[in-house]
């Protein structure tokens, strides 16, 4: 039954269309407390009076609401590995059907085929298998999953709406904008689209044909993309708010933060670095540090390393709290990088660097000092690459929209101090990760939407319903953890190829079938 019959049906008796589609529990409840009510009412009338109508208010918040629950229909408990992924996408779901072997597509969701390349996967570290033995290899059975291909969507009115950034952040706001029929027009200063995945992030991590093929089946859903245009620049950000409904700020952050000590102009900055190495430089600087514990630091590393560079990691913390997915991490212990923990640069003099010893008694979020005559010297035959992060430029909006002291812009639930300005991922976040980005430009896209057609948020969300997928129970087994091929280290290091292989079917369906099936066997 759809869902405006099953609500038709509830609003003319309570609980009605919960019962036709098979919630009958839900259905009963409904009606006993609606029709409960009312017959106790009657035994207890005596006449209209204060309590009456704060009853009959109560009465009217019962029947709206069994309304709204016929039309959203049956829902699953999230389990953790939906709760805990920033991309919004149900894990769980695409793990059934690969397990299953089920001809059901799963939902298209934008860079999907990227996710299974770099997501640092937070929906392994909640995994319920975990009390078991292992986590499931949930990003990398991504590659197992047939996905819907997005069709364009006639477009509806004439509203228009501008993205600046063709990244992760604005492509998917743009994708989902043009699935609710807008005309978007996304203007990106690279002459590629893809952001930071496109610029830095090596080819032995993401492949540019996976990328590419992403954003190919992005564009072909109706979106108008035009590089080589910078806004602020040779645009500004008044035109486009004369000429569309609504902008999205997803630039990205590109900005390198500093560590603000003594030389640091001595060093290269690791995004640029990863940028030269991109475009087809191969640099030989013999002996390299590298400041920082994040994925570029790692990716600058494990790049460097390619072409024959002697380097070591030098991070203020333990190895245990650096925020590197943990395969880019292995990835570089095992291609030879030194990985130092517990130190930090304190002055740069050329080839040589003082070093100081770290304390970090609280993990990743906690204090660092350094250990008074802990100081040590480094010599190096290259100077430094400094990998500790990027943030947001955002001087280009400035007087249009608040801008916080980090570049990042200030906003509650995508909307920014300008009505008509809304914004999402990095610049909005900080630097994050690509799920992060795409979550983000899920959540703004309908923002947008919702206030383009003057819809309430409140109204928007409860009239939000998410498809109920057909999933099967799977038995609890006893089966080892999937262990994800990968190219011999003396093969990989003379080339960009990607490290990790591809598995058979018959492997990923094993490793689906250690799912628990969460939703299905309690409520977490």
């Amino acid at each position: 039954m759809k869902r405006g019959n099953a609500a038709l049906i509830s609003g003319l008796i309570v609980g009605a269309g919960q019962i036709l589609t098979n919630r009958i529990l839900a259905g009963i409840v409904l009606a006993v407390i609606f029709y409960g009510s009312i017959a106790l009412m009657f035994i207890l009338w005596k006449g209209i009076n204060p309590a009456f109508w704060g009853l009959l208010g109560a009465w009217f918040i019962v029947w709206l609401y069994n309304v709204i629950d016929a039309y959203k229909g049956v829902s699953f408990d999230k389990p953790p590995c939906e709760k805990s992924c920033p991309a919004n996408i149900a894990p769980w779901v695409y793990v059934n059907l690969v397990a299953t072997h089920s001809t059901q597509k799963y939902p298209f969701v934008p860079f999907f085929n990227v996710l299974a390349c770099i997501c640092p996967a937070p929906c392994e570290d909640e995994c319920t298998r975990r009390g078991i033995d292992d986590p499931l290899a949930i990003r990398y059975l991504k590659s197992g999953v047939d996905m819907t291909v997005p069709t364009q969507v006639g477009k509806k009115g004439g509203k228009r709406i501008a993205v600046i950034g063709a990244g992760p952040s604005g492509l998917t706001s743009a994708y989902y904008l043009c699935q609710k029929g807008y005309k978007v027009y996304v203007f990106e200063r690279e002459d590629n689209p893809g952001g930071v995945l496109a610029a830095f992030i090596p080819e032995f991590r993401l492949p540019a044909d996976v990328l590419n093929a992403d954003i190919e089946m992005l564009l072909n859903a109706g979106i108008e993309l035009t590089c080589g245009v910078e806004v602020g620049a040779a645009l500004s950000v008044d035109e486009l708010l004369h000429t569309h409904d609504a902008v999205l700020l997803a630039t990205g952050a590109w900005k390198p933060t500093r560590l603000g000590i003594l030389g640091e102009e001595h060093a290269l900055v690791g995004i640029d670095m990863l940028r030269r190495i991109k475009q087809g430089e191969k640099p030989k600087l013999g002996t390299v540090g590298v400041i920082g514990g994040g994925n570029s630091a790692m990716d600058v590393a494990r790049s460097l390393r390619r072409f024959g560079n002697d380097v070591t990691i030098y991070y203020r913390r333990r190895i245990e709290d650096m925020p590197a997915e943990k395969e880019n991490l292995h990835g570089a212990q095992d291609e030879g990088v030194t990985i130092v923990p517990l130190t930090t640069p304190i002055k740069i003099e050329k080839n040589r660097v003082a070093m100081g010893r770290t304390e970090s008694l609280y993990g990743r979020k906690g204090s660092v000092k350094v250990v008074e005559g802990s100081e040590f010297n480094v010599t190096l035959d290259a100077v430094i690459i400094v990998a500790v992060g990027q943030e947001p430029d955002s001087r280009f909006v400035e007087g249009f929209v608040d801008v916080d002291r980090f570049g990042r812009i200030p906003t509650r639930y995508g909307k920014t101090s300008c009505r008509h300005i809304f914004a999402a991922g990095d610049v909005v976040l900080g630097s994050q990760t690509v799920a992060h980005a795409v979550g983000q430009g899920m959540s703004v896209a309908q923002q947008i939407d919702w206030t383009l057609r003057h819809i309430p948020r409140f109204l928007g969300t409860l009239m939000t319903s998410s498809p109920v997928p057909h999933i099967a129970a799977l038995p609890v087994i006893e089966a080892k953890r999937l262990t994800i091929p990968q190219r011999p280290v003396t093969e990989r290091l003379n080339d960009f190829e990607r490290v990790e292989k591809d598995s058979p079917p018959d492997a990923l369906r094993q490793e689906a079938c250690r799912c628990l099936v969460c939703p299905l066997r309690y409520r977490p």
